[in-house]
């Protein structure tokens, strides 16, 4: 099964979701259908209480996807271009190509997701209030309210002051105004972040030992803030380590380069053999770059097809690849990449491929910052 299910581009931005989604919306269904509904609108049949259950996760989702498009649209206005937008069972991430500038821009990429989410809570809450008094069913009334309270719940809930959650990158951006230092200001909020997270993981196993379910999903939660405001921690210390350090000084050149109309049986018998790597620069034949390619996609192409299957098949597009100019700063190219092994950014200058920066070499990087006095990195 895929882990990210693609749905297409909005505002040329890439949207997709992780399976979890799914069970996001199943329980969402569940627990109106069963338990929600009948109380605050007694009287209908199981199929319509389940009809409405569904249909509230749908929105649910939908109300994800567009705290989280708003989150892309204020970036792109600001220069920053996005990525792409993943959807899962705990919400959503937008991941930026860059950083804001300044704090003024990075305050209201950060608080247009809530505001957007009060938006949708107050406009919802209010057609079902008006609703109500034309004689509309209640069954839809009380979804709408209900669809209301929690989207007004999701902007309150993401207002709270820690990273890496929406108020933390508000109060980072106050701090970074205030003191002129971004990667301080995200440490602070960070910190921020990690008292959130453990409090809530306490408080959803206090509820879990007196026999409520909800005190998992509090957990979850938790785990997850605690986990994402850790290495978001480790990132900004990177960063600092790294000061002025650009890509030229840390690229390496490729030691193999795949060809976009290379047959795939030919590269792996051929070219693949004299290097270790698992993961390739791919070219025109003009030599401006494509995209990336990784043994393992090359190993799903059945041996019966790898005459007749070319790179360009197989091949990870370039819009999808980490990319940087020699003189970016490595700090920047290392915020927008994984440090998975097969992650490989391609450093390009006048539309030629004049280096590479790999994903395992972030390890390597926060190992070396280690090194660094204790001044340098906190």
């Amino acid at each position: 099964m895929k882990q990210t299910i693609r749905f297409g581009r909005i505002s040329g931005v890439e949207v997709g979701a992780n399976w979890s989604l799914l069970v996001l919306i199943l329980l969402v269904a569940d627990g109106l259908a069963t338990a929600v509904l009948p109380q605050l609108a007694p009287g209908y049949s199981s199929g319509a209480y389940w009809t409405a259950g569904v249909v509230c996760g749908l929105l649910i989702a939908g109300s994800l996807l567009l705290h989280e498009l708003a989150h892309s649209v204020v970036a792109q206005r600001a220069g920053i271009p996005v990525q792409r937008i993943t959807l899962w069972m705990l919400g959503g991430a937008s991941v930026l190509d860059g950083e804001p500038a300044t704090p003024r821009t990075a305050f209201w990429i950060a608080a247009s997701g809530p505001l957007t989410s009060l938006g949708l809570g107050l406009g919802s809450g209010t057609i079902a209030v008006l609703l109500n008094r034309t004689g509309v069913p209640g069954l839809i009334v009380m979804s709408l309210w209900w669809l209301g309270i929690m989207n007004v719940f999701l902007a309150v809930f993401n207002l709270l002051p820690g990273l890496p959650l929406d108020g933390g990158r508000i109060l980072r951006a106050a701090l970074w105004w205030r003191s002129g230092d971004p990667n301080q200001a995200a440490i602070s909020a960070g910190r921020g972040g990690q008292v959130i997270g453990y409090l809530l993981t306490g408080l959803g196993f206090a509820e879990w030992l007196s026999g409520s379910l909800t005190g998992l999903w509090l957990v979850m939660i938790g785990f997850v803030i605690i986990t994402s405001v850790t290495a978001e921690s480790r990132l900004t210390r990177l960063r600092i380590s790294l000061g002025q350090t650009t890509v030229r000084a840390a690229m390496s050149q490729p030691e193999v380069t795949a060809y976009v109309a290379m047959p795939v049986e030919r590269f792996v018998t051929e070219v693949a053999p004299r290097t270790r790597e698992a993961v390739f620069p791919v070219v025109d034949l003009d030599g401006a770059p494509t995209g990336t390619v990784a043994l393992h996609r090359l190993a799903r192409v059945p041996a019966t097809r790898r005459a007749s299957t070319t790179i360009a098949d197989v091949q990870r597009p370039l819009a999808d690849v980490p990319v940087a100019h020699p003189d970016d700063l490595l700090a920047d190219l290392v915020s927008r990449m994984s440090p998975a092994p097969d992650e490989l950014a391609l450093v390009i200058e006048h539309d030629r491929l004049v280096g590479v920066f790999r994903g395992q070499d972030i390890a390597r990087l926060v190992h070396l910052a280690a090194f660094r006095p204790a001044a340098q990195a906190t």
